[in-house]
């Protein structure tokens, strides 16, 4: 039985939308064939004018008069109850990667008058991104079509089933942004799914996209086996293979693909944490442009972000408290620290500097670290980055970390 509100919702929806203007119902034609194939799915977005936007609901229907569409019902992604919206309120419906309406008009009102300039600032800021990166000479990510996106899903479709052709125990599981094929079994593979949902949604935050924007090159392709045995003959056998004792790996293709492999460990936090972890690096590759980020910025993001996902893991605290004791007995960050070589990698014993580092950056200001990655990703180096966002150079951020620390004589 649907609940009072759902009724009341349903019938305000069927009375604002009872006629559209010619316009609206000039844009509104063909959208019940466009959107029936995807009833009872869950699709990118729904954007209202007001700029409220309901990121991966399930269409529950299509509410037509005349055989026009004249609203939306949909169930918000996490929840049970049932909303009906008008088209009238409706700017932009996005599905199967595709805009299928847009509304060239939103409204009067001061709410719709706030949604448009927000949808148009955003799309300024995009604008102003990409003249970034043409004037330093970075050629960002291409936007894809919907049927590029398709292309792209079917191909990485295509790798699980030779996968699975190897490794007969996998088995497919889905969200709107991540593919995953795995031996672990489903009720206990769950969370993980929606940690690594959550990570994506965290990053989309932290960066400023709209969450519904894709990120992906299609997904990202998760494979995860319960033994080690099993992970390295995939990497053997699909890459260029993996030392043991190494959970996971992400692999970031120069054409955008993003394939992370693991194995499950007997600790779930660590595991949960670790898958966090790796595909947040396969996020960051995608974000923007190809440009890499610096080892330890690319770690210490990686590392801050599996805390806040997944905070019963307390790998990173332990690793912090030991970068800590080495920075007060040496006095110094580590060797190479800062080292900006592509193939550099910091060292073991300063993953916890790293996490440490970006938490104090993140702590100092989060709009300023976010304008400081995105900065390294229009072709920006780290000095410069630093000093546009924080108007500060890199010796300036080691004696600033060092004092927070207790360290104030700390050096590269």
């Amino acid at each position: 039985m649907r609940s009072v509100l759902t009724i009341v919702i349903t019938v305000a929806g069927a009375l604002l939308s009872a006629a559209l203007p010619g316009a609206a119902a000039d844009e509104a034609a063909g959208l019940g064939e466009k959107l029936a194939p995807h009833v009872g799915e869950p699709i990118d977005l729904v954007e209202l004018g007001t700029g409220r936007r309901f990121v991966r609901p399930t269409l529950e229907g299509l509410i037509e008069r005349k055989g026009v569409v004249t609203g939306l019902r949909i169930r918000p992604e996490g929840e049970t109850r049932t909303m009906s919206i008008p088209l009238a309120g409706i700017a932009r419906i996005v599905a199967g990667r595709e805009a299928r309406y847009e509304k060239s008009t939103s409204g009067a009102g001061a709410a719709q008058q706030r949604g448009r300039m927000a949808r148009e600032g955003r799309d300024r800021q995009v604008q102003a991104s990409m003249q970034r990166m043409r004037e330093r000479g970075v050629e960002p990510w291409p936007a894809l079509s919907a049927a590029e996106h398709a292309a792209q899903e079917a191909a990485l479709e295509a790798l699980v089933a030779d996968a699975k052709a190897a490794f007969p125990a996998l088995e497919t599981a889905e969200t709107h942004e991540f593919l995953v094929a795995t031996d672990i079994p489903a009720a206990q593979m769950a969370p993980y799914l929606a940690n690594l949902d959550a990570m994506h949604d965290f990053l989309c935050d932290l960066y400023g996209i709209p969450r519904g924007e894709p990120v992906w090159l299609g997904k990202c392709l998760v494979v995860a086996f319960l033994r080690e045995e099993d992970f390295l003959a995939f990497e053997t056998r699909f890459f260029a293979g993996a030392p043991r004792g190494v959970h996971g790996l992400c692999h970031q293709r120069d054409d955008g693909r993003v394939v992370m492999a693991c194995h499950r460990g007997d600790d779930a936090s660590a595991f949960a944490h670790m898958l966090v972890h790796e595909t947040s690096h396969g996020f960051n590759h995608r974000w923007m442009s190809p440009v890499r980020l610096p080892n330890w910025l690319n770690e210490g993001i990686a590392e801050w972000v599996g805390t806040q996902v997944v905070p019963t893991c307390r790998q990173v605290p332990l690793k912090e408290a030991h970068a800590l004791a080495l920075m007060k007995s040496r006095r110094t960050l580590g060797e190479g620290f800062f080292d900006p070589a592509p193939d550099f990698h910091i060292q073991a014993d300063q993953y916890g500097v790293a996490s440490s580092l970006v938490t104090f950056l993140v702590a100092r200001d989060r709009r300023q670290f976010a304008a400081f990655v995105r900065g390294i990703k229009e072709g920006l180096d780290v000095e410069a980055s630093l000093r546009e966002s924080y108007r500060a150079s890199l010796d300036d951020l080691v004696k600033a970390y060092g004092r927070a620390i207790g360290v104030p004589d700390l050096a590269r």
